[in-house]
């Protein structure tokens, strides 16, 4: 027998067993060490629990949650408001005993074998034991909410009005606001459980920008046209005042067309229409939404006074009392529209005003487009034929006659 691999044979079976029993030995030391107190190497937030006792690891944990919480408040901060959060509104709570129990069974419910390989791990690489709280998500998103109260807006279209001396008066537009209280909930909630209460939360809303801004309307420096049409009360009347409801603010931009169905919307009953007069195939029936069509011929005859141009319009089968020959128009929903077109260089602006038995269209704009002209219509014909001019005239003098179209009615 090779007396040389003999040698070594022995002598890594010694080194063998001499690490065993170091190994067995350190464990002992460590687990008599142990005994009754949480094991060597347990930490938690930086500092070192070994051989504390679950009593001294309360006490610890105790300190700790008053020195991350104690009477901190969280501050939210928007501009020169600002809002505070009491860790109690949320019910923030340290897990205290979660935190001991963790510590404390570190090396311990299992075999005898695995407690001491654990405890003996433990001792030389660490073990670090998280310290964390719960709170009232519910309750948090109230809070949240009603911060949110405070800051959000909605967004404001700005407008022209029409004042009492027939003077115009901007008003400008205002940007909206919306604050994500889940966005910022999320946020906060790792710090919450690690029980890090931010220094301060600068809140950012998102903006909401209006669809009519400052200078939309910027050039609109006078009223171009009105015009007025009377009616009886009762449920038509109700659809005239609900209908022209939809004409008022409305801007209609340069080299852009308007269609009225499409700004007025469907005439039903869930729209808040009812029923009344209406002609159906030349005759005269109860329908929903009777009225409406005094509407479209008042705008009508707003925009061929303001110089505008129409590019679909279909007169009444029979004349209409509300308004001369010639300058109804007829519409009914996904079928007959009133359309014109704003060919002008600047932008125009609708305002409708409606009373108990009469409404108004004005045609709002930028003077200078109408080249220092005043507009009117001029009618030539029978009334069951009437043929329809726009007369431009400067200094009382005619200097366009412009042909609109030629309509005919029924007598009967």
């Amino acid at each position: 027998m090779n007396t040389s691999l003999f040698t070594t044979r022995n002598l890594l079976i010694a080194i063998a067993a001499a690490s065993f029993i170091l190994v067995a030995a350190s464990s002992t030391v460590v687990a008599v060490k142990n005994n009754n107190r949480i094991s060597m190497g347990v930490q938690s937030m930086g500092t070192s629990l070994s051989g504390m006792t679950k009593e001294d690891a309360q006490r610890f944990f105790e300190k700790k949650a008053k020195q991350h919480i104690g009477e901190k408040k969280i501050p939210l901060r928007y501009g020169e408001q600002e809002w505070q959060i009491a860790p109690e509104e949320i019910n923030l709570q340290p897990k205290i005993e979660e935190a001991v129990e963790n510590a404390y069974a570190v090396g311990r419910g299992k075999g005898p074998l695995q407690n001491m390989a654990e405890q003996l791990r433990c001792a030389i690489v660490g073990k670090n034991i998280d310290f964390t709280a719960e709170y009232d998500t519910e309750a948090l998103a109230n809070k949240l909410n009603s911060v949110a109260h405070a800051i959000n807006a909605q967004p404001q279209n700005a407008s022209v009005q029409i004042q009492p001396n027939g003077s115009i008066k901007k008003i400008p537009c205002k940007i909206g606001k919306q604050l994500d209280t889940a966005s910022i909930a999320n946020d906060m909630e790792p710090k919450l459980k690690a029980m890090q209460l931010p220094h301060e939360i600068v809140l950012q809303p998102t903006e909401i920008p209006p669809f009519l801004l400052d200078e939309d309307i910027a050039s609109i420096n006078s009223i171009l046209a009105s015009y007025t049409t009377t009616f009886y009360p009762g449920f038509r009347g109700d659809n005239i005042i609900l209908a022209s409801s939809r004409l008022d603010n409305v801007l209609v931009k340069s080299g852009a067309s308007f269609s009225f169905n499409t700004a007025v919307g469907e005439r039903t009953a869930a729209a808040g229409y009812k029923n009344a007069p209406v002609i159906i195939d030349g005759n005269i029936e109860d329908g929903i939404g009777g009225g409406v069509c005094q509407v479209s011929s008042t705008l009508y005859n707003a925009i061929l006074l303001a110089g505008l141009t129409p590019t679909a319009r279909t007169p009444h089968y029979y004349p209409s009392s509300y308004c001369p020959p010639g300058l109804d128009a007829t519409v009914v929903d996904n079928l007959i529209d009133f359309q014109f077109k704003n060919q002008y260089p600047h932008n125009i602006y609708l305002c409708a005003h409606a009373s108990s038995n009469a409404i108004t269209i004005y045609v709002l704009g930028t003077k200078s487009d109408l080249n220092g002209c005043d507009i009117s219509l001029h009618t030539e014909g029978t009334a069951l034929q009437p043929s329809i001019y726009r007369l431009y005239s400067k200094n009382r003098t005619v200097i366009q006659k412009e042909f609109l179209h030629t309509d005919t009615y029924s007598s009967h």
